[in-house]
């Protein structure tokens, strides 16, 4: 009985892996993107995002975005204007003695696709996103500081997947996110 359910789970996996799906998230995502998807977002122009975590997550945007090497201005065809990010810090565990346990960072942005090849710029996708992480409050003070920054961290790592997924999505099907006709 154990020799056939491992025989199945063998075979299933064998099927799954020639279904010719490819992911849309992870670490191979990038590799199995469609060329003219590629040199779309390679031709964006990240510009500066104000603050510490806004430096955190533009730098994120270019590993994952620049793949020719340079994040030039001149000669981009798209330019790439995040906000500032927005940060709430709730509580969200609360103790008999009224202490809080555990805390939730929000991060919200709202980014905005600009086609420069057009006078004036055509904005060409607006996107409001945000990312909620939470992270332990601890008896010890620098602890609680390194594992709020650890949260942190993580939620602008999940700003910085969010908003190149909208960019490959966009790219992968641009009249998708044309405006309908009545």
């Amino acid at each position: 009985m154990r020799t056939l359910i491992l025989t199945l789970v063998a075979m299933s996996s064998l099927l799954l892996s020639a279904c010719g799906l490819s992911p849309v998230y992870g670490k191979y995502a990038n590799s199995n993107m469609d060329p003219s998807v590629k040199s779309s977002i390679d031709s964006v122009y990240i510009d500066t995002i104000p603050n510490r975590e806004g430096q955190k997550l533009r730098n994120l945007l270019i590993d994952r975005m620049v793949l020719s090497g340079k994040n030039a201005k001149a000669g981009a065809n798209y330019k790439l204007v995040v906000s500032s990010i927005s940060e709430n810090i709730y509580d969200i565990g609360i103790a008999k003695d009224d202490t809080a346990t555990r805390s939730q960072i929000r991060l919200s942005v709202s980014m905005s696709l600009v086609d420069t090849r057009i006078d004036g710029g055509k904005p060409l996708l607006n996107r409001s996103l945000w990312a909620v992480t939470s992270f332990n409050q601890l008896a010890s003070q620098y602890t609680t500081l390194v594992t709020e920054d650890d949260a942190r961290t993580q939620a602008i790592q999940q700003l910085s997947d969010q908003i190149v997924t909208q960019l490959e999505l966009y790219f992968a099907n641009p009249a998708a996110f044309e405006p309908k006709q009545p």
